[in-house]
């Protein structure tokens, strides 16, 4: 997902009002991306960045909801369906789960 959002969200432009805060409490850190397992056949990957009350990954989903007018208001950067297509792609959270079993022990193959 990080690298989806470098490339949607923060390489389109450069702000000249204020600084990022990316992977420092921003869209791409970490701490704000919540990975859960749903069923036993199903992970959850979501965007949780917040400021305050306001959804941030939404409004950078959507273009809607920002506070100021810029030229991304209105156009959404949808980094979430860019990571599904990427992920479908390349199948790497396929691969990274294959590994985690064959590090416990299990074989999948």
């Amino acid at each position: 997902m990080t690298n989806k959002i470098n490339e949607v969200v923060y390489a389109v432009y450069e702000p000249k009002m204020y600084k990022r805060d990316e992977e420092h409490g921003g869209l791409s850190d970490p701490n704000n991306i919540r990975v859960q397992m749903i069923k036993d056949d199903t992970v959850s990957i979501e965007n949780i960045r917040s400021d305050g009350n306001r959804n941030v990954a939404e409004i950078v989903e959507t273009g809607q909801g920002y506070y100021y007018s810029f030229d991304y208001t209105n156009k959404p950067r949808a980094f979430t369906e860019a990571t599904r297509q990427e992920l479908r792609r390349s199948q790497s959270h396929v691969k990274a789960m294959k590994l985690g079993l064959a590090k416990q022990g299990i074989k999948t193959d």
